[in-house]
C-alpha cells in the first residue's frame, strides 16, 4: 500500500512536475557540460530531467526530506548524485555551480529569500540561477474544481480554505521578477510555462487532487460523511462537464524566472 510522503507525492505530482521540468530546462537554457544544482529536488524530476538533457554536465540534487530522495534514488542517471540539506543552509562551497535552479519549492519555503541567497552564493559569477512556481490561482484548472466548490457550498471554512491555498508570495511573473532584482540578479527574465494534466478518470484525479495538498486532505477529511458526499458529488458534476466520466486534460501553469550571478 503506498502511503509514504514519496508516494502521495508521485501520485499527486510527480507525473505533473516530471511534464514542466522539460519545458523548465528549456527555458533555463543550463550550459550542457556544466556543474548544475537542483535546490529542493523532491522526487527528482527536474534533476532527473537535467540528466537526460545534458549528458555530459555534473548534476546535484538537493532536498530536505530522506523519503523523497529515496524515490529520486530509484532512478538515479550516471551523472547525478544526490543529497540531504535545506534550501536555506546549502552545505556546498561558494561558487561551487555553474546553474543553480529550483522548481515548486519557493512558496512553501518559510524564507525564500534566504533561500535565493544561498542559491546565489554557490553560484559561480555569470552563472545561471532560475526557479519556477505553480501559478496557484490563475493557472491550476484542477485545485480550482475542488476549491470553488469548497468555497461555495461551505462558505466561511471552503472560502477560508481557497484563501489560504491561493495566498503565496509569489503569485505572478512581476512578483517573481521582483524578488531576483532586489536580490541583485541581472539580464532577468520570466515566463509562463503550461503543460497538460491528462487524467483516465474521475478516480485519477481525485486521487491526485487529495495528494496535491495537505490542506485539501485535512479539510476533506474533517467533513461529516453527507458533506464529504456532497463536495465529492459537485466536484465530479465538474469534472465530467455534462458528458460521461472519463479522460480528462486540464491546463496547468507555472511562473518562472530566470537571471545572471552578477560577477
Amino acid at each position: 500500500m503506498r502511503s509514504s510522503a514519496a508516494d502521495i507525492y508521485e501520485i499527486a505530482m510527480g507525473r505533473w512536475s516530471r511534464r514542466l521540468a522539460r519545458a523548465f530546462l528549456a527555458f533555463v537554457d543550463a550550459p550542457a557540460c556544466g556543474t548544475l544544482l537542483d535546490v529542493g529536488c523532491g522526487t527528482g524530476s527536474l534533476t532527473l530531467a537535467a540528466a537526460t538533457r545534458y549528458p555530459s554536465a555534473d548534476i546535484t540534487g538537493i532536498d530536505l526530506m530522506p523519503d523523497y530522495l529515496g524515490e529520486a534514488l530509484l532512478n538515479a542517471a550516471p551523472n547525478v548524485r544526490f543529497d540531504t540539506g535545506d534550501a536555506g543552509h546549502l552545505p556546498y562551497e561558494t561558487a561551487s555551480f555553474d546553474a543553480t535552479f529550483s522548481q515548486l519549492v519557493l512558496n512553501d519555503l518559510a524564507n525564500p529569500q534566504q533561500a535565493l541567497h544561498e542559491m546565489q552564493r554557490v553560484t559561480r559569477p555569470g552563472g545561471i540561477i532560475a526557479a519556477t512556481v505553480w501559478d496557484r490561482a490563475g493557472g491550476l484548472a484542477f485545485l480550482r474544481l475542488f476549491l470553488d466548490a469548497a468555497a461555495i457550498l461551505f462558505d466561511g471554512e471552503g472560502e477560508a480554505l481557497r484563501a489560504r491555498i491561493f495566498k503565496v508570495p509569489y503569485h505572478d511573473e512581476d512578483a517573481l521578477l521582483d524578488l531576483w532584482a532586489d536580490a541583485g540578479l541581472s539580464e532577468i527574465g520570466t515566463a509562463t510555462l503550461s503543460i497538460r494534466m491528462d487524467f483516465l478518470d474521475f478516480n485519477d484525479y481525485w486521487q491526485s487532487l487529495l495528494g496535491s495538498h495537505s490542506l485539501i486532505r485535512e479539510f476533506f477529511t474533517s467533513l461529516d460523511g453527507e458533506q464529504a458526499h456532497h463536495l465529492q458529488s459537485t466536484v465530479r458534476r465538474a469534472y465530467i462537464a455534462g458528458d460521461m466520466d472519463g479522460k480528462r486534460s486540464l491546463v496547468a501553469s507555472a511562473l518562472a524566472v530566470r537571471g545572471i550571478h552578477a560577477a
